[in-house]
C-alpha cells in the first residue's frame, strides 16, 4: 500500500510476510475477519486485495481517520473501518479469523481480551496475534511504547489455552535484525526517557501502527521496503522455530464447544 500518510516499518515488513503465509495456509479465501487495531490500515487492506472480507477497527481517531482515506484512495471494497473499543464492538455475525498485532502488551487484562475474541469468532475460528517476546528483553522502549509487559513463549500457550484456544503456530520472528533494531530502539528511548509522561505512553498506543515519524522522512521509504528486505527475511525464516527473536506471531484455533 503506497500512500502519503504512511511507510511500513522492517518489524512491520517481517511479521506482514509471516501472517500473510498463515492466513494463506490456514483461513480459505472468501472468509469474514476483524482486525483490532488497524493502524493504518495496510494489513486490512491487503487480506481484502486477497479475496477475504472484513473490519478494521481502532480506539484512535486518527488511525480510523488515515485508514479511511487509504481505503478511499485505494477503492477497496469489501472492507470498512470503525472507530470503537475492542471491549464495546458487537457484531451479529461471527467471524472466520480474527487479527490482533502488537496489542496485547498494551492492555492490563489480557486473559479477559482473548475470551473476548473467543465469542467473537466461530467454531474453529482463527485467532493470529503478535506480542513483543521474552520478558528478559524489557527495555526502555517497551516504557515509552507504554507496554505493560513482554511475553515467554509458555505465557503464550498458556494464556491461549486458558481461553478456549489451541496453538496451532508459535512463531519467534526477525532474527537477528529485529534484535539489532531494538538495541538502538532501546538506547533512543532511553533518552526520551528522562521527559515521558504517563500521557505520552497513551499517546504512543494510539499511534501505534501510524509510523508517524517515518513519515517525516519519505527517503526512509527507500530501505523500508519488502524488497530491500527480501533476502534478510528469507535468512531470519530459518530461525523462526527457535526462541530467539524479541517478537512472537502466534495463531491459535478456537475449540468447539464439546471440548
Amino acid at each position: 500500500m503506497k500512500n502519503k500518510n504512511w511507510v511500513p516499518y522492517p518489524r512491520y515488513l517481517f511479521r506482514k510476510e509471516l501472517a500473510l503465509s498463515l492466513i494463506g495456509k490456514y483461513v480459505p479465501k472468501g472468509s469474514k475477519f476483524l482486525e483490532v487495531g488497524c493502524g493504518a490500515g495496510d494489513f486490512g487492506m491487503t487480506l481484502a486485495g486477497m479475496g477475504y472480507t472484513g473490519v478494521m477497527i481502532d480506539f484512535s481517531e486518527e488511525a480510523v481517520c488515515v485508514t479511511a482515506e487509504n481505503i478511499r484512495i485505494a477503492d477497496v471494497q469489501n472492507v470498512q473501518v470503525q472507530k470503537i473499543d475492542f471491549f464495546d464492538f458487537n457484531s451479529e455475525h461471527r467471524f472466520d479469523l480474527i487479527t490482533m498485532f502488537e496489542v496485547l502488551e498494551h492492555i492490563e487484562k489480557d486473559a479477559d481480551t482473548l475470551q473476548r475474541v473467543n465469542g467473537l469468532l466461530k467454531e474453529g475460528g482463527m485467532f493470529l496475534f503478535s506480542v513483543p517476546s521474552r520478558k528478559k528483553l524489557w527495555g526502555p522502549y517497551d516504557i515509552i511504547a507504554g507496554h505493560i509487559r513482554r511475553y515467554d513463549k509458555n505465557d503464550i500457550t498458556q494464556l491461549t489455552a486458558e481461553t478456549g484456544f489451541k496453538t496451532v503456530e508459535l512463531l519467534s520472528y526477525g532474527f537477528p535484525w529485529l534484535n539489532i533494531l531494538k538495541i538502538v530502539r532501546d538506547k533512543m528511548a532511553k533518552k526520551k526517557l528522562r521527559t515521558t509522561t504517563e500521557n505520552d505512553k497513551v499517546l504512543s498506543t494510539k499511534k501505534s501502527g501510524l509510523n508517524l515519524g517515518a513519515v517525516k522522512c519519505r527517503f526512509l521509504e527507500l530501505f523500508f521496503s519488502k524488497w530491500v528486505l527480501f533476502l534478510p527475511m528469507k535468512i531470519s525464516n530459518l530461525f523462526n522455530k527457535m526462541d530467539l527473536a524479541e517478537g512472537y506471531l502466534c495463531l491459535a484455533v478456537k475449540q468447539t464447544a464439546n471440548r
